[in-house]
């Protein structure tokens, strides 16, 4: 994701800032989340990871604009980026200690990691990509914005 996206106008409402911002920073997420398959390197997989605790954040920043509903679509990143995160917990184990593991420690973390790959696969296609996805959260974002003070 480029930070770019996030074009916050110092004058303009917060509401309307995050209309104008969280759309287009999703959609990079998106636009991101597809380019990764079966051969994806680790280090795209981790750096996937990233956005995905980048997107998460800036997400939770405006939930008192948004309310539960942006809390709801928020929790969906959460499976994202616990399997990206033991993903990248097996690649750094092989690559910092593969050489000292017993061949059966290596090959458990190997299999390991390919597990979390494909688990990220599966959610990310058949869940979180799936069904015109995109299109509801960006929808989301620009129409329910609100000002004022939400309880």
């Amino acid at each position: 994701m480029k930070h770019s996206a996030f074009q916050w106008r110092p004058h303009t409402p917060a509401a309307e800032n995050a209309r104008n911002a969280l759309p287009k920073l999703v959609a990079e997420y998106f636009k991101a989340g597809r380019k990764l398959n079966a051969e994806s390197a680790a280090k795209a997989m981790h750096g996937f990871r990233l956005k995905t605790k980048h997107l998460r954040y800036t997400l939770e920043l405006f939930t008192p604009l948004y309310g539960p509903g942006l809390q709801v679509r928020i929790e969906r990143l959460r499976p994202i980026q616990n399997a990206l995160g033991e993903l990248n917990d097996c690649a750094v184990l092989l690559s910092e200690l593969g050489k000292r593991l017993t061949p059966e420690a290596r090959a458990y973390v190997q299999k390991r990691g390919g597990e979390k790959h494909r688990e990220f696969l599966r959610y990310w296609q058949e869940e979180f990509d799936a069904a015109d996805e995109e299109k509801k959260w960006t929808q989301y974002l620009t129409r329910f914005a609100r000002t004022g003070n939400r309880k």
